[in-house]
């Protein structure tokens, strides 16, 4: 029963760590350029008042 039950929860665990993964991965591919197209905006917005 043991040998059984042991892949089963392998694969949990695996799946567990890429869904993890993904839902940290993911969002952060997602929110870190947006975040860095904020800052060069602005960074462009000022340079072009201050002229």
């Amino acid at each position: 029963m043991g040998g059984e039950d042991d892949p089963s929860v392998g694969e949990a665990l695996i799946g567990f760590l890429l869904v993890g993964g993904a839902g940290v991965l993911i969002p952060a591919a997602v929110v870190l350029p947006l975040i860095g197209l904020g800052i060069w905006l602005t960074h462009r917005l000022r340079a072009r008042k201050s002229r």
